[in-house]
């Protein structure tokens, strides 16, 4: 039997006949696309996507990380800047929701590169800050009370702090992270004194609402637990979302405030961006014609050696696998 392969010109095209072996059909070579030689001056999320092997891991994942805070930045400037002009002609009810939405979804908008002061955080997770009423007794007088902290959800936590009966701030303020720390809460004193605490904004939902203590009667009653309320600190995002709900007579000068912050954010966002682009450069690599011969046989002759210990190897496990067991037999005893 003869199968015949025939080829048709870019006039006449071919049909294809289902269930012929000698069905023709048309071959043709893909269109070479010429690019520019002259690169961007930053990678598009496309292009990353499409070429995942062009750059690291690392650098993949620095390159999305800046382009998002950038993109969530550009789009907070651009309508805080259509809300400050609605106010001026009296109606901003639309461009006040549109923000609201927009500070809302904050977190996947920007995948998580953008804090709550509206600060890139690219190499880092978004943190709070926040405070707990009462707290500082625990460092002015500890009293030697031990305390159980509990973090409700899905899975309860337990941490428990044995407060030193007389100890400085900066002894108790050790154990309280060593004990907080398993709940994934730091604590800290700042310079007026006053005790703040730090956890992962992916936990402070939790935190504000399922954080419960249970002491020994000094600080804290010893028959139940007694639910906290952190108060988490004032950021740029509740200004504005104040701003949107109530009129202030200062909410002109938040507003600039806010516009001049994310400002300098994008300028260090666009220096991020040509240091990325230096680093990609370094990474490029040119070959000569001359060194790309050389390259080529090189790993030719490589091959070739390659090639010949394998099949020598093969050809000895072959022998060996081809010898009778006594033979094995008598050799090895």
């Amino acid at each position: 039997m003869q199968v015949g392969l025939k080829t048709t010109t870019a006039h006449s095209p071919a049909t294809l006949t289902r269930g012929g072996v000698d069905a023709s059909q048309t071959i043709q070579r893909p269109a070479v696309v010429s690019t520019p030689s002259a690169s961007n001056a930053f990678p598009e999320a496309a292009l990353l996507s499409r070429r995942p092997l062009r750059y690291n891991v690392q650098l993949n994942q620095q390159l999305t990380a800046v382009q998002q805070a950038d993109d969530y930045l550009a789009q907070t400037e651009n309508r805080l800047l259509q809300l400050r002009q609605a106010f001026s002609q009296g109606d901003a009810s639309r461009q006040s929701g549109a923000l609201i939405t927009h500070l809302e979804r904050r977190q996947q908008l920007s995948g998580g590169t953008v804090d709550r002061h509206l600060t890139s955080s690219v190499q880092q997770s978004n943190r709070v800050n926040f405070t707990l009423p009462g707290s500082e007794n625990l460092l002015l007088n500890p009293g030697g009370e031990t305390l159980v902290f509990a973090l409700g959800g899905r899975e309860r936590q337990l941490a428990a702090i044995a407060l030193p009966a007389e100890a400085t701030a900066k002894q108790t303020l050790t154990q309280l992270n060593v004990g907080l720390g398993r709940l994934g809460i730091h604590a800290r004193q700042a310079a007026n004194g006053q005790l703040t605490f730090q956890v992962a904004e992916s936990r402070w939902d939790r935190v504000s609402q399922q954080l419960s203590v249970c002491g020994e009667g000094r600080h804290f009653p010893a028959d139940s637990f007694t639910l906290l309320a952190p108060q988490a600190e004032v950021a740029s995002i509740d200004e504005m979302l104040n701003i949107t709900q109530r009129r202030e007579w200062d909410r002109q000068a938040k507003m600039q405030k806010a516009l001049n912050h994310i400002t300098v954010q994008r300028s260090q966002l666009r220096q991020q961006q040509v240091n990325v682009s230096s680093r990609i450069d370094d990474m490029a690599t040119v070959y000569s014609p001359q060194q790309a011969l050389e390259t080529s046989e090189a790993l030719a002759q490589h091959l070739s050696t390659s090639a010949k210990q394998f099949s020598t190897l093969s050809a000895a496990l072959g022998a060996q696998a081809n010898v009778r067991a006594g033979t094995v037999k008598n050799l090895l005893g």
